[in-house]
């Protein structure tokens, strides 16, 4: 695991802390800017915000998922026959279609708003609170929308408009329920009932808007969603200034919803009516065709019922068919009498028992008895016997009538037995065209069915679709009525407040940023602290008397506080071990060097120390004038005149012992080649035997390089920067300076800071 750099770690906690304590120092400005932010807030919701209601209400699609009446006969629907159904993005649609919201506008009169003047804002009034209908002539030419119109009520049966028009006032009497025709519109004003009176300062007005900007902005308003993913439920919610008005205009609009539902159901209806009317007669007459085709096909096919008539076909065909067989028996029973009586034994019997002719039975039983009496008589007499020969030819008569009448017999039955036979094909035939006859009639009968049962079915749904008509029901059931929430949604109170602290807190921070980002100067020890390799000696803080502070011991001021400070942390940062003569300067004039030097002596010198200040400051020296003191002689005096001594410039401060000062001498052209004479080498000397600390104010470095020097000379320099009057790039020659060891030791003051009001012990001097 990766370690964090502790230093690393407080640095950045530091950088914090002094972030923040950037910013708290000014707190006076944070509490009255989020004071006005939170003044301005309450104001705006007193007197400028609208609130803003949320009204709600839920309803309930009956026919979105099946048509009414013919359940899935989606085939129906394609002829009109049933009510279409709709998806829920259809119904969402149409609520919010404009022919909805504009027949809602214009059946109400809401794009005409009525106002009272308030003392701040005018406030609108509607519903009870509105003692007057106006109908407005939207074909006017001359209508002029969302002009204010204040109406005055004179008595109960009249009224004086006045308004502004081109910036002329135009007033008007007028009667209520006349048609009013002005230069701004057509319209009729009819009273609700008893008028009321109100004052001057609360006037009545009324504005006529256009319809499409509040059919636009009532669309805006309203929302409609589904209620949950799988129902069929619709949450619909409008946003409205007023409860009352917002709970009315959603109401109405649902209410033209569900009439121009039943409207489109009913006459969906009526159509449906009419296409069943249409199908019903074509559907009869084509009934009455099929039912002719029935009778056509029986009478054709001479069948009253197939069924029945198969039955007596096969019975008859039958019937012939045995018939056939019989007479085909007689007939094979004749040919054998013929055949047995032309080739056969003239003696022998015939059998003719099972012949059914009575003529020809008749003749056979003549003949066997002739020869039942010939065989008698011939036992006893012989052929030549007359009554033999008398039957013989009796008998060949009798074989000769036979043999003919069988003939003529048996042709009858051929004959007879031919018509039978053609009778039975004839009944085959009509049995072998029973299975076409039957799928022929089924198919009739099948039709026939279909087109009665679409009949009944017609008239059946016929009279739903009346009586739907007589008792008209939307498909649409209101579950929750619309109602406004009890809190408005807008303007929301907490965010407001917290908006308005939020805005108190980034003014000022954003001020504050701004001012550091385009402030150039120095302003806080942190800024030297992060932007310098140079040690921080200490800061001193902003005095009223801008020449001396400490003048006596008892002082217990901040700034003489600062100054024992600042020897402290001297002592702490030497690096030699007497510290004694110590270089001021700074970067340009004006940052305080002089009043540091000569505040730091004192400090000194109120310690016991013997002290000597010089004024190195040989351009413009301030340091003798803060004293009283003359410059001359001085230190150019010393440089020049060979013959002076170092006793002969210092001057003694007459009231502070150990306090001891050199002025800058008499002024003198080309003060640079004075700087390198050997003769400050000279003094420097002479003063360090003599004192216990020296203290040289030196010209600004960023003005001339008279303090570089002094280098050799010294032990320390304190390199003086005032805030917010030394510039942030003047910190780069400062980090020179002290990297390349120009000036030994330098460290750094910030002057002209803030400080408490006391520091340390004792009180301050009032």
């Amino acid at each position: 695991m990766k370690k964090v750099n502790p230093d690393l770690k407080s640095f950045e906690q530091n950088n914090i802390r002094s972030i923040i304590a950037k910013y708290t120092k000014y707190w006076p400005i944070f509490a009255i800017s989020l004071l006005i932010g939170i003044t301005i807030i309450f104001l705006y919701m007193r007197y400028y915000a609208e609130n803003k209601y949320e009204v709600r209400g839920t309803i309930l699609l009956k026919n979105v998922e099946a048509g009414q009446g013919f359940g899935d006969l989606t085939d129906f629907a394609n002829m009109g026959l049933v009510k279409n159904t709709h998806s829920l993005e259809d119904e969402i649609g149409i609520l919010k279609s404009i022919g909805v919201i504009e027949e809602v506008v214009s059946r109400n009169n809401y794009n005409i708003t009525f106002f009272i003047d308030g003392k701040i804002r005018d406030v609108e009034v509607y519903g009870a609170n509105v003692p007057i209908n106006i109908t407005v002539d939207e074909t006017a030419d001359n209508l002029i929308y969302d002009l204010p119109v204040t109406i005055k009520f004179i008595d109960a049966a009249t009224y004086e408009l006045t308004t502004v028009v081109n910036d002329k006032e135009l007033k008007s009497k007028h009667t209520f329920g006349e048609v009013v025709t002005t230069p701004y519109g057509t319209f009729t004003i009819a009273t609700k009932g008893e008028l009321p009176v109100y004052k001057n300062s609360k006037n009545l007005y009324f504005k006529i808007g256009n319809k499409d900007d509040f059919v636009t902005s009532f669309i805006k308003s309203l929302n409609v969603n589904p209620a949950n993913k799988t129902g069929n439920s619709l949450n619909l919610s409008f946003i409205a200034n007023d409860k009352v008005k917002g709970e009315e205009i959603l109401s109405k609009i649902i209410e033209t919803y569900i009439e121009k539902t039943i409207k489109y159901e009913n006459e969906l209806a009526e159509n449906t009516i009419k296409m069943i009317d249409d199908r019903l007669k074509l559907i009869s007459g084509e009934i009455e065709n099929v039912e002719k085709t029935v009778v056509d096909f029986k009478t054709e096919n001479t069948v009253t019922n197939i069924a029945s008539n198969a039955d007596t076909y096969v019975q008859q065909s039958n019937d012939y068919k045995n018939r056939v067989a019989e007479y085909q028996t007689q007939i094979n029973v004749l040919e054998g009498v013929e055949f047995s009586l032309q080739n056969g034994n003239n003696e022998s019997t015939i059998g003719g028992a099972a012949i059914n002719d009575p003529s020809v039975n008749s003749l056979i039983a003549q003949y066997n008895q002739a020869l039942a009496e010939k065989q008698k008589l011939s036992q006893s007499a012989s052929s030549s016997n007359p009554l033999v020969e008398n039957l013989d030819k009796n008998l060949s008569s009798l074989r000769q009538s036979i043999i003919q009448n069988v003939r003529s017999v048996k042709n009858g039955y051929s004959i007879a037995r031919g018509n039978l036979s053609a009778n039975a094909n004839r009944y085959d035939y009509q049995i072998a065209k029973v299975p076409g006859m039957e799928k022929k009639l089924l198919d009739i009968s099948r039709d026939k069915s279909t087109k009665e049962g679409l009949y009944l079915y017609l008239l059946q749904k016929r009279e739903e679709e009346v009586l739907s008509l007589a008792a008209p029901v939307s498909s649409t059931r209101i579950v929750s009525y619309p109602k406004a929430g009890k809190f408005p949604i807008s303007p929301n109170k907490k965010v407001l407040y917290f908006s308005g602290l939020l805005l108190g807190l980034v003014i000022p921070i954003s001020l504050i940023y701004l001012k550091d980002i385009l402030n150039n100067k120095v302003s806080s020890v942190e800024e030297l602290t992060q932007n310098l390799a140079a040690p921080f000696l200490g800061e001193i803080a902003h005095s009223k008397n801008a020449n001396i502070v400490n003048n006596e011991d008892r002082d217990t001021s901040p700034e003489a506080e600062l100054f024992r400070l600042l020897l402290f942390n001297l002592d702490y940062l030497k690096k030699t071990e007497k510290n004694q003569t110590i270089l001021v300067t700074s970067t340009e004039k004006g940052e305080g060097k002089t009043f540091i030097a000569s505040n730091l002596a004192l400090t000194f010198a109120s310690n016991g120390e013997k002290v000597v200040v010089l004024t190195f400051d040989l351009r413009e020296p301030k340091l003798m004038d803060n004293f009283n003191l003359p410059n001359s002689p001085g230190i150019t005096d010393f440089i020049v005149k060979k013959g002076l001594n170092a006793d002969q410039i210092i001057q003694k401060h007459p009231s502070i012992d150990d306090f001891y000062l050199v002025g800058s001498g008499s002024t003198m052209n080309q003060v640079g080649r004075l700087m390198v004479s050997n003769r400050i080498g000279v003094l420097m000397d002479s003063l360090k035997q003599e004192y216990d600390r020296i203290i040289i104010d030196t010209a600004p470095i960023g003005v001339i390089s008279d303090a570089f020097a002094l280098n050799s000379y010294i032990d320390s320099t304190i390199y003086v920067v005032r805030k917010d009057k030394t510039k942030k790039q003047s910190l780069s020659i400062i980090n020179a300076i002290y990297e390349n060891n120009r000036l030994k030791n330098t460290m750094i003051v910030l002057n002209d800071t803030k400080a408490a009001a006391s520091y340390g012990y004792g009180s301050t001097k009032g």
